[in-house]
């Protein structure tokens, strides 16, 4: 396990863990977030191909509109 922080929490996660992994377990659709990792901001595309490491920050954000 290592641990990474997730919007400023810590939290532990298996060790070969991509982005896209993460947002399955927290049950989050990819397409209506968007991620940084380590303040850059991840391609959607890219995802799959990016992977935790130990000490890593991520934030998810999602965007809503109203008026």
């Amino acid at each position: 396990m290592i641990t990474i922080k997730l919007n400023g929490k810590n939290e532990k996660v298996k060790e070969n863990f991509s982005l896209l992994k993460l947002l399955e377990e927290k049950n989050i659709i990819p397409e209506t977030v968007v991620v940084a990792l380590n303040m850059n901001v991840i391609n959607q595309t890219d995802l799959h191909k990016s992977f935790l490491s130990d000490g890593d920050s991520v934030e998810i954000l999602r965007f809503v509109a109203g008026g």
